[in-house]
């Protein structure tokens, strides 16, 4: 039966390393829950309770970029108070109805709808939707780069 969930745990490792570059999956939180089940599994022999923290803590910082790099996007784009109002409603609004993938789109398109309502310039209100899509598809390569360093952190405290 442990063979089973030390399967189980590596297919949502896997599963979760792929969630970083597919917009359905929730990406490092499903590997961190594959490694979580392999130390409970393994009675923590394999994992220590010190790797656990730090590898939650990367994948709690996963959750921020994901959240948070949109609406950074839209503040340094520029946008107004309407804009950031936008990019807020529009990363709601995406994630409810588009699922992880209005996590990319929703942001850009609240800014720039709410900056039209608004009635500023389509010229700025393009480039504060412009730098909010820039900064969420930044945000992706960021959690790439967390998961990179979350798969060499196990691959490291699995061999020594």
């Amino acid at each position: 039966m442990t063979y089973l969930w030390v399967v189980i745990s590596i297919i949502l490792m896997i599963v979760g390393f792929f969630g970083v570059l597919i917009p359905f999956l929730p990406g490092l939180p499903l590997a961190y829950f594959g490694v979580l089940l392999l130390a409970f599994v393994t009675g923590f022999n394999l994992i220590s309770p010190w790797i656990l923290v730090i590898l939650g803590a990367l994948a709690l910082l996963s959750i921020l970029v994901d959240y948070l790099s949109g609406i950074i996007g839209a503040r340094y784009g520029k946008a107004s108070l309407w804009g950031m109002i936008g990019a807020i409603t529009g990363l709601i609004v995406g994630l409810l109805v588009f699922g992880p993938l209005g996590l990319i789109l929703g942001p850009a398109v609240g800014v720039l709808v709410f900056e039209l309502i608004a009635k500023r310039d389509h010229r700025q209100a393009a480039r504060a939707a412009q730098s909010t899509l820039i900064s969420s598809l930044l945000g992706m390569a960021i959690n790439a780069i967390l998961a990179i360093t979350f798969a060499i952190t196990l691959i490291v405290a699995l061999i020594f």
